[in-house]
């Protein structure tokens, strides 16, 4: 059950879900006060225990849900700028394909090869669709 939810760039806490499992993670200590017949004090220690606990594990999916947008929009953030380094790779050759595969065969060719600008220089030529 999801504790957490992000709802328009917001998080937010689903308070009946917590309280499930609250008293779902509660029950088993809540039937054995009810058997040594403890007073109504001791119950609600025990599940404002177990509603501090289910608060955690809450806070805790938001941090994760938090921490995934956050790493979602900077691998956005690369593969845009990605792209815009492929397509001014491009236009430094011209755009013609030709070119650019030469470029890649030279590349492939160097004593010193280097594999970082022949990917980059294929990202130029998928960007272009040829």
């Amino acid at each position: 059950m999801l504790l957490a939810q992000i709802h328009t760039a917001r998080i937010t806490f689903d308070f009946a879900a917590i309280m499930r499992r609250a008293h779902h993670e509660a029950r088993f200590a809540l039937q054995l006060s009810r058997a040594r017949r403890e007073p109504a004090s001791a119950r609600h220690a025990i599940m404002s225990r177990f509603l501090k606990k289910a608060w955690a594990a809450a806070k805790a999916d938001a941090f994760c849900l938090r921490r995934a947008a956050e790493q979602e929009i900077a691998v956005r953030a690369r593969l845009t700028a990605r792209a815009a380094e492929a397509v001014s790779l491009a236009a430094s050759f011209g755009n013609d394909p030709d070119a650019i595969r030469w470029e890649i065969e030279r590349e492939n060719y160097r004593q010193h090869f280097n594999p970082a600008r022949a990917d980059a220089l294929r990202a130029a030529l998928s960007s272009m669709g040829a």
